[in-house]
């Protein structure tokens, strides 16, 4: 914004200042100095405000702020006069949501044309085109106190009513700049008893616009809702100075004042006579009372501030401040809309003390401050041991398209209120998606073979809210191998599996895998959960075709899941072992049998057998006939004694009982 220093005198005495100086005292308070041109004679600083700051975007807000920073007290503009008992306009708010206050000033009898030399200027060296008289007042009191008003031609206002309310769907406005507007019940409007004659706070209507033969004004200053008119004003695709301010929450307690100003200003350049002054609040808005410790303000400036100096500087702001046991308790002014915590008042302090007059040190870190997160570190030995693995990690976005949820999820998914789109419009409840997204991406610049890995959260709803649980998924397709001379062969099952076995062992966690229940996006028979402790902790299965298809994949691909937490609540304890000093003896026993039998059927039923010195059961081979309809599965067996090194004959008597049991038990043929 721009500030002229002629127009900044006329609030606070800088004449004690060189250009030079002014600039660099406003930019050691926050408002830094872009550039510095000459206008007419006249000084004009380009001045670049925070966001925040609306209330010094303004002569005499930035007049107010600087005043306590080179030791003057700043002039308040304009005085306020007193609304009337009765007035020949009726002002009514009906949408208190959209404006909570709603000042109306009519004056009678003006002449429009050219606004004098002074106001011409002025506004010219602050950037604005000088319009006529009475547009050129509300635009100087915007640019001198801040606050937005807007004019109507009075014989235009219909009923000689205004009503403040929400727009009609489909309602239409032609506004100033020739377009026509289609309001919705989002919107505030300005109407009169039979029409909308305006856009609240941010433009006036063409069929109420000031005329030139208009010879009676009714001026306007309101205070509407911030978030509603940054709202309105992306829906409508329209910027103005009006809801520039307006958006970022200007001052509700000065309408009066403003509109005053303004009022003088009109008679002094247009002539006329005052008419009613009507002053409508539907919901006042008080000032805030904050409390600010000496303690606080002591850390945070390194013991530099007092509360002494602060409290004279808050007075010197506007503030009422008074001294309490322990610090000060302030009532910040509605004008300063970016106050609202302590945190903000010891930022004040630290603006006008100076940050470069606070010294700088590092943060004091002890041992002591560190604090473990065990799902943390579980994830980076995850990460550590599938890299390990060959596989590559992946990341995705946690946003994704609702029907990919429900394909791979029964659970009530979250959706998001204001998505971007609509292919991220729910909260993922599977790390697939993103996985298969990678393959595809992959895929399609050629990769064919490769394993990926994701370690990220899924968001589900819960008894008490939604629940972040943090998984690791693996995603492998194509084929594996090829490096350091190694034969290339198709992933499998047993590659999933083993990764997941993997990670269980870092927690000396033993899983028992079960075919899972009818899975929609997996293969039938083709899928297998992990338990422990009667928990599900993981899955490993095959994609089906029609899930493939979603994302234009073809081929095998297997995808699988595990549960960190879960898995790491089932944490157990190293185990020391004794080590037998006889040698053990190798066993191979082969059957056939149909291909929906289970590999932990067979396993849990040689070990519920109670076998004398068999010490593990493990799978040695797995053939599948091509065309057939059975299975040939070779078990290992390891036997082996701690007292003795066991005979021919008792590993044969053994032997031959777990091949005689296995046949009565299970439907399987004994081969050897």
């Amino acid at each position: 914004m721009k500030i002229s220093r002629e127009w900044l005198s006329d609030y606070v005495d800088v004449e004690a200042l060189s250009d030079e100086d002014l600039g660099k005292r406003l930019t050691e308070i926050g408002h830094a100095i872009d550039s510095v041109e000459q206008h007419g004679g006249a000084t004009v600083y380009d001045v670049e405000f925070t966001a925040n700051r609306i209330d010094a975007m303004s002569h005499y807000g930035l007049a107010r702020d600087l005043a306590p920073a080179i030791g003057k007290e700043a002039r308040r503009p304009g005085t306020e006069r007193a609304p009337s008992s009765s007035a020949e306009v009726e002002v009514r708010i009906e949408a208190a949501d959209l404006c909570d206050r709603y000042t109306a000033q009519v004056i009678k009898g003006v002449k429009v044309a050219p606004s004098s030399e002074k106001i011409r200027r002025r506004l010219e060296a602050a950037g604005l085109r000088p319009i006529n008289n009475i547009v050129d007042a509300t635009n100087y009191v915007m640019l001198a106190l801040g606050h937005p008003l807007h004019a109507f031609d009075l014989r235009e206002v219909r009923g000689k009513k205004i009503l403040v309310r929400a727009g009609g769907d489909g309602e239409k406005l032609r506004s100033l700049d020739g377009v026509e507007r289609t309001l919705d019940s989002r919107t505030c409007v300005i109407a009169d008893a039979e029409r909308a004659v305006a856009i609240g706070g941010i433009i006036g209507g063409e069929n109420s616009e000031i005329a030139d033969d208009t010879t009676d004004v009714l001026l306007e200053c309101a205070h509407f809702h911030a978030p509603s008119i940054r709202r309105a004003a992306r829906r409508m695709g329209i910027k103005t100075d009006a809801s520039y301010r307006f958006e970022r929450g200007i001052d509700p307690a000065d309408t009066v004042r403003a509109i005053s100003m303004c009022a003088d200003l009109i008679i002094g350049e247009a002539g006329g006579t005052l008419g009613d002054l009507v002053d409508v609040v539907a919901e006042p808005v008080p000032p805030r009372s904050i409390m600010l410790e000496e303690s606080r303000l002591s850390v945070m400036s390194a013991g530099r501030i007092g509360l002494g100096w602060t409290l004279q500087l808050f007075r010197a702001l506007g503030m009422e401040t008074r001294s309490v046991d322990g610090g000060l308790t302030v009532v910040v002014p509605t004008w300063r809309q970016d106050i609202t915590e302590e945190a903000d008042l010891i930022e004040e302090a630290l603006r006008f003390y100076g940050y470069d007059e606070i010294p700088s040190s590092l943060p004091r870190v002890t041992s002591g401050d560190v604090v473990r997160n065990p799902v943390a570190d579980f994830e980076d030995l995850v990460r550590d041991r599938l890299v390990a693995a060959g596989l590559t990690e992946t990341m995705s976005y946690g946003f994704i398209h609702p029907e990919q949820n429900s394909r791979f999820s029964p659970d009530t998914q979250l959706t998001l209120s204001n998505p971007l789109t609509e292919n991220i419009s729910a909260m993922r409840l599977s790390l697939a998606p993103g996985l298969l997204s990678s393959v595809a991406f992959n895929r399609s610049y050629g990769n064919r073979d490769g394993g990926l890995f994701e370690i990220g959260r899924t968001y589900h709803r819960g008894a008490h809210g939604i629940i972040e649980t943090p998984r690791a998924g693996v995603v492998l397709f194509g084929q594996s191998g090829g490096e350091w001379g190694e034969a290339r062969r198709a992933w499998d099952f047993f590659d999933l599996k083993g990764m997941v076995e993997a990670i269980a062992a870092m927690l000396h966690v033993e899983l028992e895998w079960r075919p899972a229940a009818e899975l929609g996006w997996a293969r039938p028979g083709a899928a297998a959960v992990a338990l422990t402790g009667g928990r599900q902790v993981a899955l490993a299965a095959s994609v089906a075709r029609e899930t493939l298809a979603q994302w234009e994949l073809k081929g095998d691909v297997w995808f699988g899941e595990i549960e960190l937490d879960a898995l790491l609540e089932q944490k157990g304890d190293w185990k020391m072992e004794a080590v037998s000093r006889h040698p053990g003896v190798p066993m191979v026993i082969a059957m056939m049998h149909a291909p929906d039998l289970p590999f932990q059927t067979i396993v849990e039923t040689i070990r519920s057998l109670d076998i004398p010195h068999l010490a593990e059961v493990g799978l040695w081979d797995r053939f599948v006939p091509e065309g057939g309809d059975e299975v040939k599965t070779a078990l290992g067996m390891w036997y082996q004694a701690f007292d003795r090194s066991l005979t021919q004959e008792e590993i044969a008597d053994s032997h031959a009982l777990i091949a005689k049991r296995l046949a009565e038990l299970l439907p399987v043929t004994i081969l050897s």
